[in-house]
């Protein structure tokens, strides 16, 4: 997608299968919003295309019903109660709304059981996105899309959601999260495509993405020997915490990264592999994006 000014994506692709728990991640301004606008017929990209269960983006209107989507900024009838903005979306949804989630089962799900009879607009932000996201969960979707659906809560409410959209995934529903709130989101997801400037940085399984391929976590008491060692062997150290060093061995299994210390000499106390954290793979492709030109 290009602006006269600058380009907002730059040959970004990716595929979400049925089932998975897709996280579209990267900081303010990286292109996730502009990304989902495109693909659900918000916005016409520049060049590319998109589809939505198999529809292109310009016919998203035939999806009706089967695809749900929850913005940032709540979709709501202020004015209206929460039981009158479900009706109101079960109308919009023509004929699927009558199969699958009744309107006091979302509410329910999402915690607002009860409250039926108060105004839209006297609820908080985050009771706000509970009730979007009990408009989306109405009926019977299959695919339901959610930017930054964290943004607003609390604490606790963080964590309800979190337990909500697990227990939809393990239901088998396809779930499309937009966040930048990279621990949360580590616990959650199954998949990911993390953006960077209008690029596609990283895609795939998240376990995957933060698996230890050739990273080692080493324990030694001879950091000089250890560090010589990987230098020799063209590997290279990335941390150091009381006798403990991450190894990237490029690619190594862990038995010959041990194979190689022990005969170089070096006195190996532990080895494990050293499994990435999201937010710490997320750093190290910042980083590799701003050394490019």
């Amino acid at each position: 997608k290009r602006y006269p000014e600058h380009t907002a994506l730059d040959g970004v692709s990716f595929r979400v299968e049925p089932g998975q728990l897709f996280g579209l991640l990267g900081p303010n301004g990286s292109g996730k919003t502009t990304t989902l606008s495109c693909a659900l017929g918000l916005m016409r990209p520049t060049s590319g295309r998109a589809q939505v269960l198999g529809i292109p983006s310009s016919r998203f209107h035939r999806t009706r019903g089967r695809v749900a989507v929850v913005f940032d900024a709540p979709v709501l009838l202020p004015g209206h109660s929460i039981a009158e903005n479900l009706a109101y979306v079960s109308r919009l949804q023509g004929d699927r709304s009558a199969a699958g989630r009744t309107a006091s089962e979302a509410l329910d799900l999402v915690g607002l059981a009860g409250l039926e009879r108060r105004r839209a607009g006297r609820l908080s932000l985050g009771q706000s996105r509970r009730l979007s996201i009990a408009c989306a969960l109405l009926g019977s979707p299959e695919l339901v899309v959610l930017d930054e659906p964290l943004s607003g809560l609390d604490p606790v409410g963080v964590r309800e959601m979190l337990a909500l959209f697990t227990r939809l995934r393990d239901e088998g529903l396809t779930l499309v999260l937009s966040s930048h709130r990279l621990y949360e989101m580590e616990r959650l997801l199954t998949h990911a495509a993390i953006l960077i400037r209008g690029r596609l940085a990283a895609c795939g399984a998240l376990e995957d993405l933060l698996g230890a391929h050739g990273r080692v976590r080493v324990e030694t008491s001879d950091h000089g020997l250890l560090e010589s060692t990987a230098h020799t062997r063209g590997w290279s150290l990335e941390t150091e915490e009381e006798q403990r060093w991450t190894l990237d061995a490029k690619g190594a299994e862990p038995a010959e990264v041990n194979r190689v210390l022990v005969e170089a000499g070096v006195p190996v106390a532990r080895l494990e592999p050293a499994r990435r954290t999201l937010p710490g793979l997320f750093d190290a492709l910042v980083q590799e994006a701003e050394a490019r030109p």
